[in-house]
């Protein structure tokens, strides 16, 4: 398990804003400052350089790669992939897969009950489900450790993942599936698209395998 530290204790590279801008798609400023351990007021100059570069550009006030800054992005995956070697990141992602079937159920009985929508009245029932995620949350970091010696970067999911998990715990229910926020299953979704990018695959190959 990683033990860098929380939001602010780590500097940003512009490396690392692109690396996390090609993940999303799409993100806002806070978006990337959630994925890169960072804050606005530290990313805000890195994202104002990396736009007159012509790496990325602002559309509907989000942050996109331009072509320029998706070849970047490949540069940096290739090298990634050279370090690691896709053999060991699809041995990771495979393993993944299991964990990932348990995150999806657990976040889909936070959000049903029944077949219906949970309208988090039960608090003891609420309960229960984070106590599922918690111990899913102890197996994920116990899996993403040796693949963190591999790609380092990965370690910025383990503390992303920790945090989500602790705001659910203390009573902001967002932080296990919300959009509008950092939530675990938000986290765990790019983790998985990261894996997906780092072995060679893609998104529809793991779809039509039935592992995505």
């Amino acid at each position: 398990m990683s033990s860098a530290g929380d939001v602010g204790d780590r500097t940003a590279t512009p490396d690392d804003c692109l690396r996390a801008i090609g993940i999303k798609g799409f993100a806002q400023t806070q978006a990337v400052a959630d994925a890169v351990l960072s804050t606005t007021e530290a990313v805000q100059p890195i994202l104002d350089q990396l736009q007159v570069e012509g790496l990325t550009g602002i559309v509907a006030g989000g942050h996109r790669l331009t072509d320029a800054g998706t070849s970047r992005v490949a540069e940096l995956l290739v090298a990634e992939q050279t370090r690691w070697g896709t053999d060991a990141a699809g041995a990771a992602l495979d393993a993944f897969v299991a964990l990932d079937h348990r995150v999806k159920d657990a976040v889909t009985a936070w959000q049903l009950r029944d077949g219906i929508p949970n309208d988090h009245t039960d608090a003891a029932y609420d309960a229960s489900v984070l106590d599922r995620l918690a111990a899913i949350h102890a197996d994920a970091l116990a899996w993403l450790a040796p693949s963190e010696a591999g790609c380092p970067r990965l370690a910025f999911y383990d503390i992303r993942l920790g945090r989500a998990l602790a705001g659910a715990q203390g009573g902001d229910g967002r932080y296990v599936a919300s959009p509008r926020v950092d939530s675990y299953h938000g986290i765990w979704f790019e983790l998985h698209e990261d894996l997906i990018q780092l072995a060679g695959r893609t998104r529809a190959d793991e779809v039509a395998a039935g592992r995505a």
